[in-house]
């Protein structure tokens, strides 16, 4: 089956069977992904960006600008997709499926992407996965896709990142955008006032993260804060999940899809699943860091 856009898959070079998880989905998909040797944190070459040292156990920054810590997995992952969207780039292919190594594919998952593909004028990036598993959301409706998906500008931002297109255009503004932060990569990602993406979810998510057990283990204590530190650590926090994540998302949305102010709907974030897969010896074998 012909496919252009360009597609990649990130993981360890430890966890041999998380490969073998994408490699089959992915044939029976029929879908072409180049391998992405994730960044391994474990790895005794692994250099965090920006001169950052190792302040404790596995933390890079004890308190980022949002309240919470930084640490070698997350910097291994945001590396690693870092990697991924240069490589797309290198590719000369006008769009990207950029997935992690635990990403469960639906049985329509490349009908949907083709589907998203012929609206592409409309979008910098897509979300075809998300942690919401439960409910919907506020959201812009923008195009529909093979029934039951749709497009939309979602409202309420969903962590998550395991399954995502990407144009040229939105490749590039992410690559600026993660240059300049240091947090998680689905943080970057969702923050729509830093990363200047055009940034649609499919309404519902057409895959999901399916392996249950992470194999990202950070080695970092509670550190005891005092009521000064406790308090900021509170404001930073709430400033940035309360504004700049959540109603600073609407006053974006509604800027860069002015024509759908008065589209705005309740989209549901999954579909009905079944159970996810067990782990197994195979797939978790080796704990350490990849994108999750």
């Amino acid at each position: 089956m012909p496919q252009d856009f360009f597609a990649a898959y990130i993981n360890l070079d430890r966890v041999p069977g998380r490969r073998l998880f994408m490699e089959r989905q992915l044939a029976a998909a029929c879908i072409a992904a180049e391998r992405i040797s994730a960044v391994d944190r474990n790895a005794p070459g692994f250099t965090p960006r920006g001169g950052l040292k190792i302040q404790r156990e596995d933390v890079l920054i004890e308190m980022n600008w949002d309240g919470r810590t930084y640490v070698t997995g997350e910097e291994a992952c945001a590396q690693s997709h870092i990697l991924a969207l240069g490589r797309f780039l290198e590719s000369g292919m006008p769009h990207a499926l950029i997935m992690e190594d635990d990403a469960e594919l639906g049985p329509d998952f490349r009908a949907v992407v083709e589907a998203a593909l012929k609206h592409a004028s409309l979008w910098d990036a897509v979300k075809l996965e998300g942690n919401r598993a439960k409910g919907g959301r506020p959201a812009l409706a923008i195009a529909g896709l093979t029934n039951p998906y749709r497009l939309v500008a979602s409202m309420s931002p969903a962590a998550g990142t395991a399954a995502m297109l990407f144009s040229r255009a939105g490749a590039e503004r992410l690559l600026a955008a993660l240059g300049r932060s240091f947090e998680p990569y689905d943080n970057v990602v969702s923050d729509l006032g830093r990363n200047g993406l055009r940034l649609l979810d499919v309404a519902p998510f057409p895959a999901r993260q399916g392996i249950a057990e992470s194999s990202r283990t950070d080695r970092r204590t509670k550190p005891r804060r005092g009521l000064l530190a406790a308090l900021d650590k509170w404001q930073r926090h709430t400033r940035a999940d309360l504004l700049r994540r959540n109603l600073y998302r609407w006053t974006a949305q509604f800027g860069r899809y002015p024509g759908r102010a008065f589209a705005l709907t309740y989209a549901s974030w999954a579909i009905a699943w079944p159970n996810p897969p067990q782990p197994t010896p195979q797939l978790t074998q080796q704990s350490g860091t990849t994108p999750s």
